[in-house]
């Protein structure tokens, strides 16, 4: 087969790059084969990748390929028509075979697997794509009839280097700060992590990136002075977080954004209800409930996550529960205790959410397996509604989604499971749910921070 070039490169290279654009010929076949992606790109950025230089309306497959931290080599392809031009545009051409379906300039990111892995079997719960430190590779390469025509590289970068990264030095607050880059004041939050335990550096990380200073806060766990466990957390070591962080030079204040995850998100609701210093509230997959805290081995605790004042908050006991063998879901704990309530236990352990004073985002999924995120955002909801919140709030369900929601375009093959836990979600609806929920988080704390 002879390959020809059927539009002007330089027009072609101007329509999917710019700066850092990298235009990579092919190995073995004629050199004006081409894809052109960026070099290097925030994990979180869409990006453009188009091929030329291929013979008109041949087939053209795309493979990409990424090293996951453990050594494994990871795989997405896509089998595209090429147009009477000769090109791909990936970001406007619906492959008509591959890992991914429809429409979407990230499906070869998002959609793949260990390669080695049987496409017709669920991957062990133990795997999971977790990328370096700082970022990853993915090598790019177009075949036709099984031939490789041009190869690319594109590196996603999990942070931008020039943010500041600071330990946090206050005594009995353990966490991580980090900056935007330059020295100018930025908008703030303080992110919460879940009953994991461990903070989400990498999401403090790139929202530094993205113009936000983060206090990624630990409220228990190792080491000192934190509670071991997530049983009877002080609420007012939080807030004692949040006056070191609104004194931040960096920080553009007075008010700053609280942003939790799963419990970190009913937390970030609770302290929201309590304090007229913050300025934006954001839960994923949260609960307007508190509900009973945990002990060693995430063993229902018999007393609240959270106390005030030395007295544990009032709180929802979990059902009495056999889930089985892990990998288990979090569901049989809640549900059930939560249509078993009477009005009063609700309504002591019910955080009145309508006491806050900031705007409000949401974010569900509706097959979340851990717990109801979505009928417990929906009770907050219901109860702003009831009570002429006169600040914005907002509720986004995504269908089909399951609780482990991060931050966009990472694979998310093995996130409906791990060894321990069942998450929820397909492949597909996982990543819109990510995408979705990031980027709508962003415009949310830039609008409602000053951003």
């Amino acid at each position: 087969m002879t390959l020809r070039r059927r539009c002007n490169k330089r027009e072609f290279l101007r329509l999917f790059g710019g700066v850092g654009l990298l235009s990579a010929a092919g190995c073995a076949a004629d050199a004006d084969a081409s894809i052109a992606a960026p070099r290097t790109a925030l994990t979180d950025e869409p990006i453009r990748i188009g091929i030329e230089g291929i013979e008109p309306q041949s087939a053209l497959t795309v493979r990409a390929t990424a090293r996951s931290r453990n050594g494994t080599d990871w795989e997405a392809r896509a089998r595209y028509d090429v147009s009477d031009d000769g090109t791909v545009s990936v970001p406007g051409q619906a492959p008509v075979d591959g890992t991914y379906e429809g429409v979407d300039p990230m499906g070869l990111f998002w959609s793949m697997r260990p390669a080695d892995a049987d496409p017709d079997r669920p991957l062990p719960p133990e795997v999971r794509f977790v990328p370096d430190e700082a970022g990853y590779d993915v090598d790019l390469t177009a075949e036709v009839d099984g031939e490789t025509v041009a190869e690319s590289t594109t590196t996603r970068r999990l942070y931008d280097p020039a943010i500041e990264r600071r330990t946090v030095d206050h005594d009995g607050i353990v966490g991580e700060f980090f900056a935007p880059p330059g020295d100018e004041p930025a908008p703030a939050v303080v992110h919460l992590h879940g009953a994991g335990g461990r903070p989400h550096v990498a999401t403090g990380k790139l929202l530094a990136s993205r113009g936000i200073a983060t206090l990624t806060l630990q409220y228990f766990g190792d080491p000192e002075p934190i509670p071991d466990a997530l049983v009877e957390v002080p609420v007012e070591y939080v807030e004692t977080a949040m006056t070191w962080l609104r004194e931040r030079s960096r920080v553009a204040g007075p008010d700053v954004g609280l942003f939790g995850f799963s419990r970190g998100g009913e937390l970030a609701l609770l302290l929201g209800s309590r304090s007229g210093d913050v300025g934006a509230i954001v839960g994923w997959v949260p609960s307007g409930i508190v509900w009973e805290g945990l002990g060693p081995g995430r063993t229902p605790a018999g007393t609240s996550a959270w106390s005030i004042d030395g007295n544990p908050v009032p709180f929802l006991e979990l059902a009495d529960a056999d889930p089985g063998t892990p990998p288990t879901p979090g569901l049989p704990y809640f549900e059930p205790a939560l249509s078993a309530a009477g009005d009063d236990e609700l309504a002591a352990a019910t955080i009145p959410v309508e006491e806050a004073e900031a705007p409000i985002l949401l974010v569900s999924a509706t097959d979340d397996r851990r717990w109801p995120s979505t009928a417990l955002s929906d009770r907050v909801v219901d109860r702003l509604d009831a009570r002429g919140y006169p600040h914005g709030y907002r509720h986004d369900s995504h269908d089909g989604a399951g609780h482990y929601v991060r931050f966009p375009y990472l694979p998310t093959a093995g996130t409906a499971k791990d060894a321990y836990n069942v998450y929820g979600g397909s492949r597909e609806a996982n990543a819109r749910a990510n995408a979705d929920a990031w980027f709508e988080t962003l415009s949310f704390l830039e609008g409602a921070l000053g951003g």
